[in-house]
C-alpha cells in the first residue's frame, strides 16, 4: 500500500496552481476591497464632522448656507493671512442687493465684472483674488469683504469672501468652503 505524502511538486495544502503570484494577486484584491470599504467610512466620518452652517453678515443683512471645512483650501486673505471663505456667488445676492445679478456668466469674468462695477461700488469692498487649482494655472475670483463670518465656534470679522462662479459640491450638499485646520 502506498501512503500519499505531501509532495512539494503538487503544492501540498495550497494546491498546484496557487504560487507566490497567486498569493500576491489575492492580497492585492483583498487590500483593494478593504480600502474601498474604509474610504467610504472615513469620507463619511470626515465630512459629517466638518459640514456646518456658515452665516455671513454685512450691513445688517445676513445669509446662512451649509459649508464644508476644506483643509486643502489654502486661499488666504493677503491682508490678514486668515483663511478665505469661498461661496457660490449666487448665494450672496441677498447680502449684496446693490450688485447686478451674480450669475455664473458674470462671475466667470471677474476682471471685466469689477471694471464694469467701478462706478457703482459705493461702500462695497471688492477685490480680485488670485488662485490656483487643478487645470487652472492662475485664475481670479471676485472677492468681497463681509462684516462677519460665523462657522460653528469660529468667527471672523472683516472676512474676505471669494465668489465662485460654479457649484462647489457635486450633489449640492454644501455651497461654501472654509480653508484652514479645525480650530484655526
Amino acid at each position: 500500500a502506498m501512503v500519499r505524502g505531501s509532495d512539494p511538486g503538487t503544492g501540498g495544502l495550497l494546491g498546484p496552481s496557487l504560487g507566490m503570484r497567486g498569493i500576491l494577486i489575492a492580497a492585492a484584491l483583498s487590500y483593494g476591497m478593504l480600502s474601498l470599504l474604509l474610504r467610504g467610512q472615513f469620507a463619511h466620518t470626515r465630512t459629517g464632522g466638518e459640514l456646518q452652517e456658515l452665516t455671513l453678515s454685512r450691513q445688517g443683512r445676513s445669509v446662512t448656507v451649509l459649508a464644508l471645512r476644506d483643509t486643502g483650501n489654502t486661499l488666504q486673505d493677503p491682508v490678514t493671512g486668515r483663511p478665505v471663505v469661498v461661496i457660490e456667488g449666487e448665494k450672496l445676492q441677498t447680502l449684496v442687493p446693490e450688485l447686478p445679478v451674480l450669475d455664473r456668466q458674470s462671475l466667470s469674468h471677474p476682471v471685466d465684472l469689477l471694471r464694469d462695477l467701478e462706478g457703482e461700488l459705493g461702500g462695497l469692498r471688492l477685490q480680485l483674488l488670485p488662485y490656483r487649482a487643478v487645470g487652472v494655472e492662475c485664475g481670479m475670483l471676485l472677492a468681497l469683504r463681509v462684516d462677519r463670518a460665523r462657522y460653528g465656534p469660529w468667527e471672523y470679522r472683516n472676512c474676505l469672501t471669494a465668489l465662485s462662479p460654479t457649484p462647489l459640491s457635486d450633489g449640492g450638499g454644501y455651497c461654501a468652503l472654509i480653508g484652514g485646520r479645525e480650530g484655526a
